[in-house]
């Protein structure tokens, strides 16, 4: 019989930064843009790689057989959650561009992006960066920190990992990170990185009020970058926007059905180390 599986949030997260960080100091160091961006890319894998490498070399079947519901049992996802996923950051920025104009900031910031690597970000911001993330910080990452503590400590925890994760994008070129680097107020950059804190919140909300739906959280993921790529918001915009989002995430702790109870370990009860079913673990 199998033993209730440990999670390893230190080796989860120490890995993924290694194996994110060495390819983006490589491209750093390279001095080619063809190089930097394949391996700022190849950094991305990070999260992916660890997830997979822990959960199959764990040799716990019930852990393995957790990963794949919850990226195949689509019954776990509310319609109307879906849809809010979707609809929420593009509402947000919205919302954010009228307060900015209210204070003077130009009209004009809700027009398609006209960028020349319109394409290629879509592919990277809406497609690739959303899957092969949430396979890692929803695949195992989260859930590892949520096995040692409550829901909303653990989504602090991760919303600060994350924003981390992120630093070393700030000295490759080419990375929205050193655009906000270039820039004369160092205000947006830090917007950037204290902005991650909140979104994770409500992020995890989505998360674990569909029953821990890997795919529902690719959706607000993409749609975060969808967003931020395809409008034209200004900064002083979407540094409004971390704002609503930190008050969005302050209503969203409320809701005890999601973020009440203390530590949780989702792989088996003590001592039998099966999986619970999908129903079992939507919010009551």
């Amino acid at each position: 019989m199998e033993q209730t599986y440990r999670y390893r949030p230190a080796l989860f997260f120490g890995l993924t930064a290694l194996i994110t960080w060495v390819p983006w100091y490589f491209g750093i160091r390279s001095g080619a843009v063809a190089t930097e961006s394949l391996l700022s890319v190849a950094g991305l894998l990070g999260p992916f790689v660890v997830s997979l490498a822990l959960t199959f070399g764990s040799g716990n079947r019930a852990l393995w057989r957790d990963l794949r519901d919850r990226l195949f049992d689509w019954r776990r996802i509310r319609p109307a959650d879906l849809l809010l996923a979707v609809v929420m950051p593009v509402g947000v920025l919205t919302l954010s561009v009228g307060v900015s104009m209210l204070l003077g900031e130009p009209g004009g910031q809700l027009r398609l992006s006209a960028a020349d690597n319109l394409v290629p970000m879509i592919v990277l911001a809406l497609i690739l960066a959303p899957i092969i993330e949430e396979l890692g910080w929803r695949g195992y990452g989260m859930d590892s920190l949520r096995a040692g503590l409550g829901a909303v400590p653990a989504s602090l925890v991760f919303g600060v990992l994350w924003s981390l994760w992120h630093a070393p994008l700030v000295l490759l070129h080419g990375t929205y990170q050193r655009e906000l680097y270039e820039m004369e107020n160092p205000l947006f950059l830090a917007n950037f990185f204290v902005g991650a804190v909140p979104v994770a919140i409500v992020a995890n909300w989505f998360y674990y009020r569909s029953g821990r739906s890997i795919p529902m959280s690719m959706v607000f993921h993409s749609a975060l970058n969808g967003a931020a790529v395809l409008l034209s918001a200004g900064q002083v915009a979407k540094t409004i926007a971390t704002v609503f989002y930190l008050g969005i995430a302050i209503v969203m702790v409320r809701d005890r059905a999601v973020f009440g109870g203390g530590p949780r370990n989702f792989i088996g009860d003590p001592g039998t180390g099966e999986a619970r079913p999908g129903r079992d673990i939507l919010p009551s």
